[in-house]
């Protein structure tokens, strides 16, 4: 599904399995981002295609979101990377992706949004607290959900919980 917007000319698409190398090199060129294999991008632009979403300027990966329904929690979407190029930050385009793909089918009846953010990661934090206030839920930090001693060399991981969503379809 395409979705154009009319304000930038931003193209919204669930990605397709070519979009995986592409996105890896988006990744690797955008850090802060954690990398992950070519294949686990190709995995999530296939496998996971329904609840992901590559945003195109000029057919360029300008942002993406990448996340899942929990299998033993289909009511809770986690929110697995989201990554925005320099030109198009500050714009609302990570809260656009993430209700883009919240507005989907395939999350149909998702209430909870989950994600985990570094106690560094400040512009993540902020983003996931001004989508909160934008979806009327309330957030709550789990810190250290993921320690360093099981994350190996990488910072603790915090879980955010953000509910109850008002973008999501309700269950029919």
């Amino acid at each position: 599904m395409n979705i154009d917007d009319e304000f930038s000319g931003i193209i919204l698409h669930e990605p397709r399995k070519e979009d995986g190398a592409p996105l890896n090199t988006f990744i690797r060129t955008s850090p802060p981002l954690d990398m992950n294999s070519v294949y686990c991008n190709v995995l999530q632009c296939t496998h996971f295609s329904e609840t992901c979403v590559i945003a195109r300027k000029d057919d360029q990966i300008i942002g993406y979101v990448t996340g899942h329904r929990l299998p033993k929690e289909p009511e809770v979407f986690f929110l697995w990377q989201v990554g925005v190029a320099k030109e198009g930050r500050g714009h609302g385009l990570a809260t656009r992706m993430i209700q883009a793909i919240l507005k989907r089918e395939s999350c149909r009846g998702v209430t909870t949004l989950q994600t985990t953010i570094t106690p560094s990661n400040i512009p993540s934090r902020k983003l996931f607290h001004g989508f909160a206030q934008k979806e009327g839920a309330e957030i709550h930090e789990e810190p250290a959900f993921f320690t360093r001693e099981m994350l190996g060399d990488h910072e603790a991981e915090a879980l955010f919980k953000i509910g109850p969503l008002s973008t999501p379809l309700p269950v029919s």
